[in-house]
């Protein structure tokens, strides 16, 4: 799949807000030992997809750095 910069970009950031409300519900909820444990794997689950973004914006910003010099 391919997706712009920007695209790319409202991935990252959907992907912090949505860490954030994880981390709400870990600091305001009663949660039993195992919804907590579910909430932290899922969590760290979203920190990986957020890397594997990360790391694909900048490859991308890499590419696109270098076709504009050459040109």
């Amino acid at each position: 799949m391919k997706l712009s910069l920007k695209a790319i970009r409202f991935v990252i950031e959907a992907l912090d807000h949505y860490q954030e409300y994880h981390d709400e519900r870990l600091r305001r909820s009663a949660l039993s030992e195992d919804e907590a444990s579910d909430l932290l794997n899922d969590r760290q689950f979203l920190a990986a997809i957020k890397q594997d973004f990360e790391v694909y914006r900048n490859e991308l910003t890499r590419q696109r750095q270098g076709v504009k010099a050459d040109e």
